[in-house]
Formats: structure tokens, sequence, C-alpha cells
């Protein structure tokens, strides 16, 4: 199970970096994107990356706080765009956080499963 999260860290991780990236160099998805969100995804991106998709990886004891750190930045950004605090969002912009919530949230729950089974077996 924490290898199964592991590899969902890293594939929504991935994804964030390439549109980011894109976006940030110029890419027009023709549709309003809020000036400041392809660099929080391509961030957000390579942090998924880089730590906690290595720490679950490795079954690292820190690999579940940056799973959560994780989760809760990108649903705090979901309830800033709903919010219109910053301007009115795309709704690809939307479904694109709804999707990184959700997929958060499965990752949390099989680092749960996982932790509970070894737990159980020792």
């Amino acid at each position: 199970m924490g290898r199964v999260a592991a590899v969902l860290a890293l594939l929504v991780g991935a994804l964030s970096v390439i549109a980011g990236r894109q976006a940030a160099l110029g890419w027009e998805p023709g549709y309003s994107v809020l000036s400041w969100l392809p660099l929080y995804n391509l961030g957000m991106g390579v942090w998924t990356v880089l730590v906690p998709a290595i720490l679950i990886w490795r079954g690292n004891r820190y690999g579940m706080q940056a799973s959560i750190a994780t989760f809760t930045i990108h649903a705090v950004i979901l309830l800033l765009l709903l919010s219109n605090i910053f301007g009115e969002p795309a709704a690809q912009s939307i479904l694109a956080m709804v999707f990184r919530v959700v997929t958060w949230v499965a990752i949390l729950g099989l680092l749960i499963v996982h932790s509970r089974r070894l737990a159980t077996t020792h």
C-alpha cells in the first residue's frame, strides 16, 4: 500500500510540474489563469516529487507528515479559489485542485491502511 501511495504522489506531482511549467512558460490553455497559480502548481509539483513521494517510497516516518502537509496546503488553496479572494478562477483550475485534494485523500487513506497493517504484524 505504501508503494502505491508513493506512485500516486509521484504521478500527481509530475502532472503538476508539467502543467505548471507549461503555463509558466506562456502556454495559453484557452481559459483565464490566475497569474500565481502556475507557479504554485510548479512549486507544489516539485515539492511532491522530491519530498512526500520519496519519503513514502522509503517508508520514512515523516512520509505521513509530509502527506498531511501537502493535502492541507492543497485544501487551503482550493478554499481560497472557491472564495474568489484572488479573482475568479477558471472552472478548470478548480477541477484540477479538486483532483489534487481527492488524490491526496486517497494517498492518506492508503498510508493509514498501510500503517495499520504494519502495526498488526509487529
